[in-house]
Parts: structure tokens; C-alpha cells; sequence
């Protein structure tokens, strides 16, 4: 942080603190209408961040505290055998300095919940993003770098069926189109298609068996397809420890005709130590399709998390990331370390505060060069929940 924001900072600290306190609040307000639960929400917050274009290079690197406005409206229906629920956010940002980044950004979620029979029911869930920004660690791993808007919407539907108490079977499709508002970046589509057979010989082991048939295409571009067939395991060491592992192969036709036979590997293993405290660890290893360039993204990541209860009503969350890719076409390697921690505190029944700050750190190498970045954020703010 520069000098010029320290003064900024500290000019404004004592008015800074009042607001914060008296308008970062959310205000929101639930009551049940013809059967429908109704939601709505609207909140104010400020973030600092050191480097609001991820800039690769110290000349374009540019800070600013932006004001975070957000509104939104949620609706649910629950009957005996089906649930529907709908959340929507509008989000404004508004920087103090840099007011040309000023932008409203949003998503949007359908989600559909039948049962037509004890053993049989089916899902459908529509999620819409547009953003300027990745929200995530793993959004972040692989983004072409830089602030830019994108529209994103993902459409899941499952078919769930219990074949016997120890074996189920369940049938998906999924849609994703990405749409970039950048003109280098082409829009792309992916449709999947495939099943899971789940067997549970014991009440402490799940096996599973899954088939899946991935295709991406790009807008006046090239397709690539993906066969996966990968077996695995839920292992309860205890009623709260417990492994995921799974392990396959993905047989890809790339986008310059090119076949390859890829493993894939995904380890987790979960501790719920106590009623306090939970920490989580994964590990991942796979070839695929990106949504950013048209080229196959070999990589590994890790995550750590850890949430913890630390007061009555203080409550404590940690993650932590490291990753390394390549597009395997087109030389370009990347590196990619974060960490976040959030810390929330119950005020009072339905009014929470929140502090956040989220590092990431970077790296990517061309056949030509080495280049990098590195982004901290803070955030400070109040909500409700009902």
C-alpha cells in the first residue's frame, strides 16, 4: 500500500470505522407468501485491493478500496415429495479511485427437488454467474489472467434410483457455456453425459463406478472429447474420519486430433474432530479441457481447509492452495499458491460480522519468458441471516 492510501486511510479512519459499522450492515427480511418462503437481502461492504487489474507487471499494478452493494431476493417452495428454490444477487462495486472499473455483476440459481417414488427421485439445479473477477482459488488456476467480464451458466440434471439398500445408480447430464468479454478470448460450450453406480457392502464402505462422456467446442474454433472411466472409494476409519479416493483413466481426442490416455487421481480424507473443528485435505491429478484456451490442461492441485470454532460465537476459516499446470500445446506452465482466512462473530441473533483476507501468489512461464503476479484482498462487513 502507498503512501498516498495511508493518508487516504488514515485521514478517514474515524469515519471509515462508522461506516463500516453503521451502513456495512444487511438488511433482510423472510416471510412466507402462498406457500412460497420469500427472502430479501441488501448489503454494503469495502474491500482493499493491492492490485485491482491482476497485472503481471509493476507499471500496471493498481490499488484501490472499492464499496461492495449487494441486493438480493430468494424464494422457496417445499411440498411433500418436491422443492423448488430460487437465490438471486445483484452485486455493485464502486472503486474510489479508479471509478472506470465500476460494475454490476450477479448470479443467479433454480434449483428442483422431486421424489416420485421412496427410491426414485430426480434433480435440476441452473446456476448463472457473471463476474469480472474468479470467486475461488480453483477458478483462479488456469484463468487467463487479468480483470475482464465473463458469463457463465451451468445446468446439472440427476436421476437417482436405489436399486437394492446396498446399490443405487445415478444418471447425469450436464451443460456449461462460457461467454468472455474479451475479444481474444473465444466463447466456448461443454455438454457431458454419464453414470455412477454406488455399493455399499458395509455401513463403513462405499464403493463407486463411474463412466462419463465430456465434449467441449469452441466458438469458430475446435472440440475436443473426453471418455473417463474411473472406480473408487469411501473409506469410514471413524463415525467423523473418513477417505475419498478414486482413480481412472481419460481417453481424450484433443483439439488437433491428437489421442492421449491420461490417469486420473483424487484423494481426500476428512476429520470432523469435534463439534468444534474440522480440517480437510485433497489432492488431485488430471488432464482436461479448459473453458480459457484450446488446448488440454495437464495439472495436480492440492487444498487444505480448516474451520474452527473458537468462541461461542466466534468462528474461525482457513484455506490453503497450491497448484501447477501446463497447456500441454502451447508451452504455457503455471504456478499457483493462496491462502484465505475468515473469521466470523455473532453480534447478536441475526447479525454477524466478517473479516476476510485472501493472498495468491502467481507464476507463469512462455517459451519466452517468466512472468507473475501476486493479489491481497481485505474485506470488512455485517450481515443477517434468517
Amino acid at each position: 500500500m502507498n503512501r498516498r492510501y495511508i493518508i487516504i486511510l488514515v485521514s478517514k479512519g474515524g469515519l471509515l470505522c462508522l461506516i463500516l459499522f453503521l451502513l456495512m450492515s444487511s438488511i433482510a427480511y423472510s416471510f412466507p407468501y402462498k406457500g412460497l418462503d420469500i427472502k430479501i437481502k441488501g448489503a454494503v461492504g469495502e474491500m482493499y485491493d493491492d492490485n485491482i487489474m491482476s497485472a503481471i507487471d509493476k507499471e500496471n499494478k493498481k490499488e484501490d478500496f472499492i464499496t461492495n452493494l449487494t441486493l438480493g431476493l430468494g424464494a422457496k417452495y417445499e411440498g411433500k415429495t418436491h422443492s423448488l428454490e430460487f437465490m438471486g444477487n445483484l452485486n455493485h462495486q464502486i472503486f474510489t479511485e479508479h471509478n472506470n472499473f465500476d460494475n454490476t455483476s450477479g448470479e443467479f440459481s433454480l434449483n428442483l427437488q422431486s421424489e416420485f417414488t421412496e427410491h426414485e427421485k430426480i434433480s435440476l439445479k441452473n446456476v448463472y454467474t457473471h463476474t469480472y473477477e474468479p470467486i475461488d482459488f480453483g477458478e483462479t488456476f488456469g484463468r487467463t489472467a487479468g480483470r475482464y467480464g465473463s458469463n457463465r451458466n451451468i445446468f446439472n440434471l440427476n436421476y437417482m434410483r436405489d436399486i437394492t439398500k446396498e446399490l443405487s445408480l445415478n444418471i447425469r447430464y450436464a451443460n456449461e457455456l462460457n461467454k468472455f468479454l474479451r475479444e481474444d478470448l473465444k466463447d466456448s460450450s461443454l455438454n457431458s453425459i454419464g453414470f455412477e453406480v454406488d455399493y455399499s457392502p458395509s455401513p463403513v464402505t462405499i464403493l463407486l463406478f463411474s463412466y462419463k462422456f465430456i465434449k467441449r467446442e469452441f466458438k469458430n474454433g475446435e472440440d475436443a472429447s473426453t471418455n473417463t472411466v474411473s472406480t473408487g472409494i469411501r473409506q469410514y476409519i471413524t463415525p467423523r474420519l473418513y477417505f475419498d479416493g478414486n482413480v481412472g483413466a481419460d481417453l481424450i481426442t484433443s483439439y488437433d486430433n491428437k489421442e492421449y490416455t491420461k490417469p486420473l487421481i483424487g484423494i481426500s480424507i476428512t476429520d470432523e474432530i469435534d463439534k468444534k473443528t474440522m480440517a480437510s485435505l485433497s489432492f488431485t491429478k488430471q488432464y482436461k479441457t479448459s473453458s480459457y484456451r484450446e488446448s488440454l490442461f495437464s495439472s495436480w492441485r492440492t487444498t487444505g481447509i480448516l474451520t474452527r470454532e473458537l468462541l461461542e460465537r466466534l468462528r474461525c476459516f482457513f484455506s490453503g492452495f497450491y497448484g501447477e499446470g501446463e497447456y500441454v500445446t502451447l508451452e504455457i506452465t503455471e504456478k499457483l499458491w493462496g491462502a484465505n482466512i475468515e473469521f466470523t462473530y455473532d453480534f447478536m441473533e441475526r447479525l454477524k460480522g466478517n473479516f476476510t483476507y485472501t493472498h495468491f501468489d502467481k507464476d507463469l512461464t512462455t517459451a519466452t519468458e517468466t512472468t507473475g503476479y501476486t493479489k491481497n484482498t481485505i474485506f470488512l462487513g455485517l450481515t443477517t441471516e434468517f
